[in-house]
């Protein structure tokens, strides 16, 4: 047994050792993303923020500053966050915001009407939901608020992107798969 024993802890080594060299891996090589679509994105989450800026305190603002100013969380916010898992409501406010910035991009990029649901309890738990009739394009889990709050404008444009990058490719492949009915006609 005991042969046994250390053949397994060995291999229980080198497992441990190849996925921290693939975790270190893959946090430090990001995929470029496109610069339209990460565009998109910026000019749609700042309609957005635009649309609650009732006096237009931020009207002059460039892009950057509107999502600095009204979009992204404090440090401090981040670590009370992380410190006893209650997110603030600004972080409950990016959520749903982030959301339909992509489903906007998404409606431009297919010409598919995309809806958006995102929801964020108190502790952080929830999802963001992109789907366009019956078919879910994508569905993101939040837990204890991660990847929220975004203290960044570099983070929020590649969430967002990738975001768009995820639903368009399944509502392509769901269109392929689909072709002979359309997209909406299957019966469930």
């Amino acid at each position: 047994m005991e042969p046994m024993a250390k053949t397994n802890i060995s291999l229980s080594g080198e497992a441990a050792q190849e996925g921290a060299a693939v975790q270190r891996r893959s946090r430090s090589s990001h995929k470029p993303l496109d610069p339209d679509t990460a565009d998109a994105f910026v000019r749609r989450l700042c309609y957005l923020l635009d649309t609650e800026d009732f006096f237009g305190k931020y009207a002059s603002f460039t892009p950057q500053a509107k999502i600095a100013k009204q979009f992204l969380a404090s440090a401090e916010d981040k670590s009370k966050s992380e410190f006893n898992c209650a997110v603030s409501p600004e972080v409950r406010h990016q959520v749903p915001l982030v959301f339909q910035a992509v489903a906007g991009v998404m409606e431009e990029k297919s010409g598919v009407i995309v809806q958006s649901t995102a929801e964020i309890n108190g502790e952080g738990f929830g999802r963001g939901l992109l789907y366009t009739g019956r078919v879910i394009l994508v569905l993101r889990s939040l837990r204890a608020g991660f990847p929220f709050p975004f203290t960044a404008e570099e983070k929020v444009i590649r969430y967002g992107v990738e975001c768009v990058e995820e639903g368009l490719a399944f509502l392509h492949k769901y269109k392929e798969i689909t072709a002979l009915h359309g997209l909406l006609s299957l019966e469930g």
